[in-house]
């Protein structure tokens, strides 16, 4: 008798163990996107805009109490976010660019893509939606005014992600399928046709993280497999450094509001990584516990948000003291943001 039970607390044990891997990928499905918007109050003015990439789920916060306003069903895998003030753009498994009304908190009609093939960079910038589509190559401008995309440029390789000035003359853009570093400037030759001039620099099998100063001077373009930072001089257009650093996988930095400070996270470690500009040193790690991918910085405090992927949380950073002000829990695996400012 006490071998039998044995026997069946052994096969118990066993089959539970083995449900673990089947029990977790449950928890992380993404939501259902047609299921209903969970809305603890009204969008703020302005708001943090960050995506839940396992739950494919909009997650508006309130930066004044950092609070969760909204949850809003966007479709799972979901990846970069951009808005402009009245919409928000989103990539994610459903066809085309999924738009949500930030203030309605509902998802409207999607944007169609079918004719440039799928996305992965999305940002606004002045007036237009733009977006990066990797594998073909391509960026394309969208004006959600007529619903219409009204220019594509061709890129000697895929634009991973994509930074463009609010004045939209200048695009800044690093390939992770074609070994280059992109500064694409509108121009207006003598007989006033607008073209594009490109600027081109050697990068790697895998770039993904890039920032642009706060003042527009430097741009810098992170290899993630070389384990380098480019530096270039955007008013030279010139190739100024190269820093070289250890570590696991960093795909995503971003300057401090102030320009001193370049934050650059990690993937597989436990630390949020501060590079000091003026010296091109790193002199801080910030504990943070887990991996993280985002990396967004408050346009109006002194702070930095974190997207803290593998332990499911954003992690609030206050830029002067280098401290954790807070951690936003119950987030499955948090990536992409964008600021909110009602228009």
């Amino acid at each position: 008798m006490i071998k039998s039970s044995c026997f069946l607390l052994v096969l118990i044990t066993f089959l539970l163990i083995g449900k673990q891997p089947l029990l977790a990928q449950v928890e992380n499905r993404a939501v259902d996107p047609n299921s209903p918007v969970v809305s603890f109050g009204p969008t703020p003015k302005e708001a943090l805009l960050l995506g839940e990439k396992a739950a494919g789920r909009l997650v508006i916060i309130d930066p004044e109490t950092l609070e969760i306003v909204a949850r809003i069903p966007a479709g799972g895998n979901l990846h970069e976010l951009a808005t402009d003030g009245k919409y928000v753009y989103i990539g994610s498994n459903l066809p085309g660019i999924t738009v949500v009304d930030a203030i309605s908190q509902k998802r409207v009609e999607p944007i169609d893509i079918s004719a440039f093939g799928d996305r992965h960079a999305i940002t606004f910038a002045g007036s237009h939606l733009y977006l990066g589509h990797e594998t073909n190559r391509l960026i394309t401008r969208y004006d959600p005014t007529t619903k219409t995309f009204d220019e594509v440029i061709g890129l000697p390789g895929g634009s991973h992600m994509l930074i463009v000035t609010p004045d939209e003359q200048r695009i800044f853009t690093a390939s992770s399928n074609g070994q280059v570093i992109s500064i694409i400037d509108r121009v207006t030759n003598e007989r006033g046709r607008k073209n594009f001039t490109f600027t081109n620099f050697p990068g790697d099998t895998r770039m993904e993280g890039m920032a642009l100063s706060p003042d527009g001077t430097e741009f810098w373009a992170l290899h993630m497999h070389a384990k380098e930072i480019s530096i270039i001089n955007v008013p030279e257009k010139k190739l100024v450094s190269t820093i070289s650093f250890e570590g696991g996988l960093n795909n995503r930095i971003k300057f401090t509001k102030n320009g001193k400070y370049v934050l650059m996270n990690e993937l597989q470690g436990n630390e949020l990584r501060v590079w000091d500009v003026a010296t091109r040193k790193e002199v801080k790690r910030i504990d943070v516990g887990a991996g993280g991918e985002g990396i967004f910085i408050d346009p109006i405090r002194p702070r930095a948000y974190y997207a803290v992927s593998a332990g499911n949380k954003l992690v609030v950073i206050d830029t002067n003291t280098w401290t954790v002000i807070k951690e936003i829990h119950d987030l499955q695996n948090p990536d992409g943001m964008d600021w909110f400012m009602s228009k």
